[in-house]
């Protein structure tokens, strides 16, 4: 029972950072993108997460892919979308970005599948090469999204420009 409980927090708490707009205006730097919230990372940057963390036995079995992760990046794209209020000329950048967000998020879930496998079963070792490959799987999905990132700021105007630097880049470096 308490697995189950661990397991439902997990999801909120993943649901609430993608949803909400107090998470997308979070200031937190490099600390929150090693952990201070990021939900593709943040498990990463706390070790066991108290006692849940990353697979099966002692890590408990928080790590497998959430069923509507999709859905919550659709959500937080929607309403990044419309703060932005982006024009029909902007649009072609938009849709760039909002695939190479899309592509870093499934991209880092199945990170996440591999590396919650070795953290529940493997040696004290293999779970530090496997933190080692997550940080550097998220170095590169960073640098892929800069980009796409780019693009759409550079069509912004100054009054968007001002919004993104809100929501876009903070927690997760993502989005």
């Amino acid at each position: 029972m308490t697995k189950f409980f661990a397991n439902a927090a997990v999801v909120i708490a993943i649901g609430a950072a993608f949803v909400s707009p107090s998470h997308a205006q979070s200031q937190q730097g490099m600390m929150g993108m090693m952990g201070g919230g990021c939900p593709t990372v943040g498990m990463m940057g706390h070790g066991r997460m108290g006692q849940g963390g990353w697979g099966e036995g002692r890590f408990g079995g928080l790590m497998g892919r959430q069923p509507k992760m999709g859905a919550m990046v659709e959500g937080r794209l929607a309403y990044l979308r419309g703060e932005l209020n982006i024009t029909a000329d902007q649009q072609p950048a938009w849709d760039a970005y909002a695939t190479a967000v899309t592509e870093r998020v499934e991209l880092m879930q199945g990170m996440h599948e591999g590396i919650a496998k070795t953290m529940g079963t493997g040696t004290a070792p293999e779970r530090m090469d496997a933190r080692i490959s997550g940080m550097e799987a998220m170095l590169e999905s960073m640098k892929a999204m800069k980009p796409a990132t780019e693009g759409l700021y550079s069509v912004l105007k100054d009054e968007q420009k001002a919004v993104a630097d809100e929501l876009i880049g903070g927690d997760c470096g993502a989005f």
